[in-house]
């Protein structure tokens, strides 16, 4: 037997270290669109893990990082595989470590409004939990039912209901963390303190290049006693989009705003009800009953005056319901030739109606089908939402004209002043891109991978080019 593999049993115990084919096959891949053709293109996939390992405590997780620095093996954490970008591909082989037995809730505060919990726990089971004691995350990203805490965490992520309550950094009050050298990093749970930069947000967003993430304080929020939907029809994109600025910039806070181009709204909601020809609005108020029915007459006022049609609340239910179903995506990755994702960007409101135009007009002249809508709204911008349908007569061509795309769209984006991505993370699908949008800040990142881990032993190709 390999010498490495009999090393990783006796810190982990004989069953937890495998490098048997199906299970380093299982942790070697997210639901990048790329990946679903490297079944039919290769045999074995151009990138896999050399072991598995499943540690059961803190010390064998400690004891697997310091004999990966000792003999140069690449680390791979892996949380419940649901990025898009790649994340979790372990470019270079090397050992990934699935979290999944990290999965406890150790305290639910209910005087502080937090719950502590390990960083493998399926942010479906926590809500879960939550709600049986009348508590709820409300951190509700598409991956919702399949996402670790731990890669929401390492990805940055925003839920749907961001607009009120913001990201994942908004969220985390302290973390912990196993360093490269096998230390442990545990930042206080405090609501603010004003005692250096915040260690913490190092790894929010760090997609795994700094350590392993093993338990967060997260906050959470008592079930809302009252939710209204409001739908709303615009004759014209724009006009919907200045009535959520105002809306916004006006003091209010809907934790759901999404608003769909015509071409969504007709391939999204034609099915549920939706027989208009315009582009659908959707907002949700929650919390105090008297107060939702206050940003509800607020809001119906903005958008009236805005010339849109109000239609009522179903079209809103109906989405609540159907919200984590991503069908439309997946059923196009398992169709020969087929491939499709969803870029997300944002920017400033003064600049996200140019990058809009801009790249409605990209793929219009390349005749490729997308669907676009806007969401995740702020007092100072928006993120804009595009998913685009590629169908080509083989795999191969797929994934070039997949990759293709994607680097006209960040062209567009970066050259017009937005990010690259607004919540799905860097991975490896946009890592040549990143250097140009943080300049000087990527410099920044280069040389804290250097301090923090000088042998470049955590996933290795993740925000940070391979090899540097």
């Amino acid at each position: 037997m390999d010498s490495r593999l009999l090393k990783l049993r006796r810190i982990a115990g004989r069953d937890n270290a495998t490098d048997d084919i199906s299970e380093r096959l299982c942790v070697s891949r997210d639901v990048t669109p790329i990946s679903y053709k490297w079944i039919d293109l290769y045999g074995i996939p151009p990138y896999l893990a050399d072991y598995v390992v499943k540690p059961l405590s803190i010390e064998a997780l400690e004891k697997i990082i310091r004999y990966a620095g000792k003999i140069g093996m690449g680390i791979t954490v892996y949380g419940g595989g649901s990025g898009t970008v790649g994340g979790v591909i372990p470019m270079g082989g090397g050992i990934v470590i699935d979290m999944s037995f990290f999965d406890n809730i150790i305290r639910l505060d209910e005087e502080s409004l937090t719950v502590e919990v390990e960083s493998g726990i399926i942010a479906q089971v926590l809500e879960n939990y939550l709600n049986k004691s009348g508590y709820t995350f409300r951190h509700f990203p598409q991956s919702f039912r399949s996402a670790s805490i731990g890669g929401l965490i390492a990805t940055r992520s925003t839920g749907q209901f961001s607009s009120k309550y913001g990201g994942i950094e908004n969220f985390v009050v302290s973390i912990e963390a196993i360093l490269p050298d096998g230390k442990i990093l545990r930042t206080p749970a405090v609501p603010r303190r004003s005692a250096g930069p915040e260690v913490k947000n190092l790894f929010i967003g760090s997609e795994g290049i700094f350590g392993v993430i093993t338990k967060a304080v997260l906050k959470i929020q008592k079930i809302p006693e009252a939710m209204k939907f409001q739908c709303f029809v615009y004759d014209n994109i724009f006009e919907g989009l200045d009535a959520i600025r105002e809306i916004m910039q006006s003091g209010l806070e809907p934790p759901v705003v999404r608003l769909y181009n015509k071409k969504e709204s007709e391939l999204k909601f034609a099915g549920m009800g939706f027989g208009y020809r315009g582009c659908l609005l959707v907002l949700l108020y929650e919390g105090k009953r008297e107060i939702v029915e206050a940003e509800c007459s607020v809001s119906e006022r903005i958008n009236l005056k805005r010339g849109a049609e109000y239609i009522g609340s179903k079209l809103g239910d109906i989405w609540f319901e159907n919200r984590f179903d991503t069908r439309h995506i997946m059923e196009m990755q398992e169709t020969p030739g087929g491939i499709s994702d969803a870029i997300e960007v944002s920017a400033s409101w003064s600049r996200i109606k140019k990058i809009y135009t801009s790249i409605e007009d990209y793929f219009s002249s390349r005749n490729i089908t997308l669907a676009s809508h806007f969401s995740h709204a702020y007092s100072d911008g928006i993120s804009s939402y595009n998913i685009f349908y590629i169908r080509e007569k083989n795999e191969k061509k797929a994934i070039d004209e997949f990759k293709r795309v994607w680097k006209d769209i960040m062209k567009i984006t970066v050259v017009n002043g937005g990010s690259i991505s607004h919540h799905h993370g860097i991975g490896m699908v946009k890592n040549k891109m990143l250097p140009i949008e943080l300049g000087e800040g990527y410099k920044i990142l280069e040389k804290l991978k250097k301090a923090l881990d000088p042998k470049m032993i955590f996933n290795r190709g993740k925000l940070l080019k391979y090899g540097k």
